[in-house]
């Protein structure tokens, strides 16, 4: 039996998404505690998840329990780096929230602490466990469902952090995804705008949740694979709550679109053009997959990884295959590609050079 912690902040990040969950109720997985700096915060998670004890401090609550997984359920950026160093000092297991940390230094240093204690760092992609994706979605595009694939499509939410501090949020999901199926870009090329204008070094400011300096309230990223390429754009739009989030593939005789994770409609759409109509088309069909969306389906998700993580920690064969972070490790250098090349406003090859945000030498 795995002993396991949850360490949630109500105040900064809360218990990310459903994170609170992601080992209740597992075969194989014992909640020993739950710690939290808000009182009335960590009396509610405390009370929802069942953990036996509570802690306002974390640091004291892996002194005195000792466990084997610590869950780390923030989903703040600028607390993950403290958090997995020190839960490395106990000698625990780690699975963590998305985005990992704000630089590729900062993921080296993480999976670097608990790599010399052979400890796992565990990237919670909710796409990783979720079987329409993992079972139905990748293997019909491998299987030529619509035919070469050539382009996707991402679109990022819109909102008061539209641009690119909603890519710096959402990337992980696709670019896990993308990395999957095609492998590493070659090649980036992207454009930051303020008001559809340059961003320049005036334009730089602090993002949210520690992300690290940004720029700008819309962004589009171009990246090149060996054969096919990515086209990531979020801007900040209208606001309007049915936000466009979701990845279209587009190859030589067809179309696959998947809405974003954490969405409950359908999983996977397919139409039979590489280029569908916007309007009136109702040649979209939903494609049959296991289990059907319902309000349990990314709690469940969370469910089917941590159980292969307790697989693979007892030395059994997992189930679904797990983001690791040393490889999540890349996905931020390419996000921090974005970065460098609109700074240079030409493409960069990827992997980039720099292990930090190039926006920190942006004058």
């Amino acid at each position: 039996m795995q002993r396991v912690v949850i360490i949630g902040n109500t105040n900064r990040g809360r218990y990310g998404h459903h994170l609170d969950m992601a080992f209740v109720g597992v075969e194989g997985a014992q909640i020993v505690g739950l710690a939290d700096p808000d009182d009335e915060g960590r009396a509610s998670a405390t009370a929802k998840t069942g953990a036996p004890e509570s802690f306002a401090d974390y640091r004291e609550m892996l002194d005195k329990l000792r466990p084997d997984i610590a869950c780390i359920a923030t989903r703040e950026i600028g607390d993950h780096f403290e958090l997995v160093t020190t839960a490395a000092e106990y000698d625990t297991h780690v699975y963590i929230e998305k985005p990992l940390c704000a630089t590729p230094a900062e993921a080296d240093q993480m999976a670097d602490a608990l790599e010399a204690k052979g400890k796992l760092l565990i990237l919670a992609c909710p796409w990783r466990g979720h079987p329409p994706i993992q079972h139905v979605a990748i293997p019909l595009i491998k299987d030529g469902k619509i035919g070469e694939p050539r382009l996707a499509r991402i679109r990022g939410r819109n909102g008061d952090h539209g641009g690119d501090q909603m890519f710096l949020d959402l990337y992980p999901h696709f670019f896990d995804f993308l990395d999957q199926v095609w492998g590493a870009p070659q090649w980036c090329h992207a454009h930051v705008s303020v008001n559809g204008r340059d961003a320049t070094p005036a334009d730089l400011k602090p993002g949210v949740e520690g992300m690290g300096l940004v720029a700008g309230d819309g962004i589009r990223a171009y990246y090149q694979f060996e054969d096919f390429a990515a086209d990531f754009e979020a801007y900040e739009g209208d606001h309007d709550p049915e936000h466009p989030y979701r990845i279209d593939i587009h190859g030589t005789e067809g179309t696959i679109s998947l809405p974003g994770p954490m969405s409950n409609q359908p999983d996977i759409y397919y139409h039979p053009r590489v280029s569908p109509r916007l309007l009136n088309d109702d040649r979209w069909e939903v494609v049959p997959s296991e289990p059907p969306p319902d309000d349990h389906k990314w709690v469940n998700g969370h469910h089917r990884m941590a159980k292969s993580l307790i697989d693979r920690i007892e030395g059994r064969e997992p189930e679904f295959e797990l983001l690791e972070g040393r490889h999540a490790r890349r996905h931020i250098d390419w996000a921090m590609a974005a970065h460098a090349s609109h700074m240079s406003g030409a493409r960069v090859n990827i992997p980039l050079t720099t292990d930090h945000n190039p926006f920190d030498d942006w004058k």
